[in-house]
């Protein structure tokens, strides 16, 4: 069984609580994980941490944000399978519906790459 903490701030971290919950495969009732449960200081600390980071990613070119994205595109698009497979462990999901989902989500990253570029300086609301 796989433990799985927090990723905060570029680590791994327990949750505050120090309390874990498991992910169970529905179909077999077998215990697949053991995730560490979130708490709002939790969240206070991923937001923190988003907030300092915030001024790197924002001093980025739209072309280093492009690459950027498009790179996390590239590694999700060639671990779809990896992905399927945790998705129909975890929710029950039939292997094509699976796939479907892990690609859908990788093309958000794509999709995002592409509109990196267009910083036309309009907002949108």
């Amino acid at each position: 069984m796989e433990h799985t903490n927090l990723y905060i701030n570029g680590q791994w971290l327990e949750g505050s609580n120090k309390e874990r919950f498991d992910v169970i495969n529905p179909a077999t009732e077998e215990v697949l994980a053991s995730v560490a449960s979130a708490e709002i200081d939790d969240a206070n600390k991923a937001l923190d941490a988003a907030e300092e980071a915030f001024p790197k990613w924002a001093s980025k070119t739209p072309r280093e944000r492009s690459i950027i994205l498009r790179k996390a595109y590239e590694l999700m698009s060639s671990r779809l399978e990896d992905f399927a497979k945790i998705i129909t462990l975890e929710n029950g999901k039939a292997h094509g519906d699976a796939i479907g989902e892990a690609t859908y989500s990788a093309e958000f990253f794509r999709w995002f790459s592409e509109e990196a570029v267009r910083a036309n300086g309009l907002i949108s609301h």
